[in-house]
């Protein structure tokens, strides 16, 4: 059960070849060397024999292409996570900033008796690790279900046979646990800062002095100065480097935009107070309380706006992905029918269909064209790539997208034309010349011309059908394209297909699989969509946690201000006033935060699109997403009514209890 969830079947070599119709073919060759035989100098001999009619590598390969071919699985989730670590620790910062301001007058009181600010730095950071180690160790067995969640949704056999199963490293737990305490600690650290503003006799006194106070202008300066540098970097990143390592790009805008809204902390709290006056009474006293507190307005109009920026980053991305993959799979659904070796989802690379099955088909009542096809995988070194036999008559998505000059030289035997992600996988350009390991030898090919195409593995080529079938020793076809005459039955038409498919099993005795165009395209789109659905669940905990991490903070305000809460209502305020206030001031923020949010969340679309399209076989392109507004009314909705709480226990404080010194 533990190899590819029980999908083997071990037998002698000769039994295995007449069952999979490949009598005295082998597929691999495994080696051991004697001990004492340098590696090196076996693999240059082996090689020597060989001479192209394979590759020799180590057998770890088969591995690293199975990675290769889950790359839009696991970029996008590890995109979504890493930006989901960077905001987790700025939700921390705004909890421990709130939490030092909330206890300044008890750190004054220890540092009038003596403490030293060191001390009360090193208690806050052990009390931040402490939260964030029992925080992994609550989030690793959740973290476990999740998985297993997910992978169980997404069971089934991906193109190759291979199973995916559920598999934790050891490790795994432990590098989680360490980020979280890390995180943790980075965050308390800056959040830290604020205990060095205490002073014993100044915050002894009545009043928020140490939480007005602006951060010093250097400050701002150098967070301004240090943020457009590292969001230009995450640019160059994304635009320069190829590969995994530009996924790093999400992370470091992430940090960049919080450094550069910290920057702003000022003209953020403006719009803020300025906004809060629109609501007559009640918001002219809210902008009071803002201009109060402005390191508490900021981190809660920032909550908000991670929320929307996060949102639109990532569901934007993943829209783009799929519509994108729908683009480059243009001219995939135009036959009417395929009839391959494999059922639908996986491609028909192996085996080979009967050879009378085309001829039944053609005789069809309603069958206008039956065209042959092979789908073949070559390694090129370590690397495995996909190739498309093609002639004239295919309609494929490589037919419609490759330039006509190319289209005819590719159908002639004089090149092939690659995906974009191929040619970056083997740094090659058009015109350039490849050699290719096939089992007649070593074969030489020029490129013809790069397009967009959904890339399996390490990307995607067409050559001419006669071309495939000589290298590759492989007459035949692994599946068919059907057109209909105008005005045919499909259902009736497709019925006979299928009694022709099960009449005649392919080579090896498989079943022979019946689909549309229109089901072969949607297919391959829930590959993106499934691959997008465990991050999409990552985006909505993240948007959780900063709702939940809103409701603290407006909370939180209102206790920090029961007193003065208490003598309005002495005053004559009715509770109707002081539940207004508190949402003028939660409206306010959610407005702003939205405005900031609305146009960091774009700007992280475009650059996730950039991130996707380097680190998989996809061409992601840019387009904006009416999903934007859903993510704007939700955040202003859970602001309002994470402001409903803290609104309702102001209106309800005892008058005298609030006043009431302590």
């Amino acid at each position: 059960d533990a190899l590819n969830g029980g999908g083997f079947v071990f037998a002698y070599l000769n039994l295995a070849q007449r069952l999979t119709a490949k009598v005295g073919r082998l597929d691999s060759i495994l080696i051991v060397p004697r001990d004492g035989v340098p590696t090196a100098q076996l693999r240059s001999e082996i090689n020597r024999i060989v001479d192209g009619r394979a590759v020799v590598v180590d057998p770890a390969f088969r591995a690293k292409q199975m990675e290769t071919a889950t790359s839009v699985t696991r970029d996008a989730t590890l995109l979504v996570s890493l930006i989901s670590l960077v905001i987790a620790a700025f939700l921390v910062f705004n909890t421990m900033n709130m939490a030092v301001a909330s206890r300044r007058q008890s750190m004054a009181m220890l540092r009038a008796l003596g403490a030293k600010r060191g001390h009360l730095v090193i208690d806050l950071l052990g009390e931040s690790a402490v939260y964030g180690l029992v925080g992994g160790l609550i989030g690793v067995p959740l973290g476990i279900l999740g998985g297993r969640a997910a992978v169980s949704a997404g069971s089934g056999e991906s193109h190759g046979g291979m199973v995916t199963q559920y598999h934790l490293p050891v490790s795994a737990p432990v590098i989680a646990v360490l980020a979280c305490v890390v995180a943790c600690v980075a965050a308390t650290m800056l959040a830290a800062r604020s205990v060095f503003a205490v002073s014993p006799v100044e915050a002894m006194s009545q009043g928020e002095v140490a939480e007005s106070a602006a951060p010093r202008s250097i400050l701002r300066q150098v967070a301004g100065v240090t943020g457009i540098g590292v969001i230009a970097g995450s640019f160059a990143v994304a635009l320069q480097v190829p590969g995994r390592p530009a996924i790093i790009a999400g992370a470091v805008y992430a940090v960049g935009v919080l450094l550069l809204c910290f920057a702003l902390t000022g003209p953020l709290v403006w719009l803020v107070v300025r906004c809060a006056r629109l609501f007559s009474g009640p918001g002219q006293l809210a902008a009071v309380n803002t201009e109060r507190a402005p390191r508490r307005a900021w981190a809660t109009l920032m909550t908000v706006a991670v929320a929307i920026a996060v949102g639109m980053g990532t569901s934007g991305a993943l829209a783009n992905m799929v519509s994108s993959m729908s683009d480059s799979l243009d001219g995939l659904a135009d036959p009417d029918f395929y009839v391959a070796s494999q059922p639908l989802g996986q491609l028909p690379t192996d085996p080979l269909l009967s050879p009378v099955i085309a001829k039944q088909i053609r005789k069809v009542p309603g069958v206008d064209e039956v065209t042959d096809g092979q789908w073949a995988t070559v390694n090129v070194g370590e690397a495995r790539i996909i190739v498309q036999g093609l002639t004239a008559g295919s309609l494929a998505p490589f037919m419609k997208k490759a330039p006509a000059d190319a289209r005819r030289d590719m159908l002639a035997g004089k090149g092939m034309v690659f995906s974009k992600v191929l040619a970056r996988t083997l740094d090659v350009g058009t015109g350039d010349r490849v050699r290719l390991a096939t089992p007649t030898g070593y074969r030489e090919t020029t490129v013809l011309a790069t397009v967009d195409y959904v890339s399996l593995d390490s990307g995607t080529a067409a050559m001419s059908l006669d071309l495939l079938r000589k290298w590759f020793d492989r007459d035949g076809a692994t599946y068919l394209q059907v057109t209909l005459k105008p005005g045919a039955d499909a259902e009736q038409v497709r019925t006979e297909l299928e009694r022709i498919a099960e009449q005649n099993p392919s080579a090896s005795g498989e079943p022979v699989d019946v689909h549309s165009g229109t089901q072969a395209i949607e297919s391959s789109k829930q590959i993106v969509e499934q691959s997008g659905a465990f991050t999409v669940a990552i985006q909505w905990i993240v948007s959780g946690a900063a709702a939940i991490a809103l409701l603290n903070t407006l909370l939180l305000s209102v206790i920090e201000r029961r007193r003065e809460l208490g003598v309005l209502r002495a005053m004559g305020a009715s509770r109707r006033f002081i539940s207004r206030m508190v949402l003028a001031e939660a409206a306010a923020v959610a407005i702003v935060g939205s405005v900031a949010g609305l146009l960091f969340g774009g700007v992280l679309h475009w650059l996730a699109d950039k991130i996707l399209a380097a680190t998989t076989s996809v061409g992601v392109e840019y387009s904006p997403q009416p999903s934007t507004l859903l993510f704007v009314t939700i955040a202003m909705a859970l602001c309002l009514l994470g402001a409903l709480v803290p609104a309702m226990r102001a209106a309800r404080l005892n008058i005298s209890e609030s006043i009431a010194q302590e």
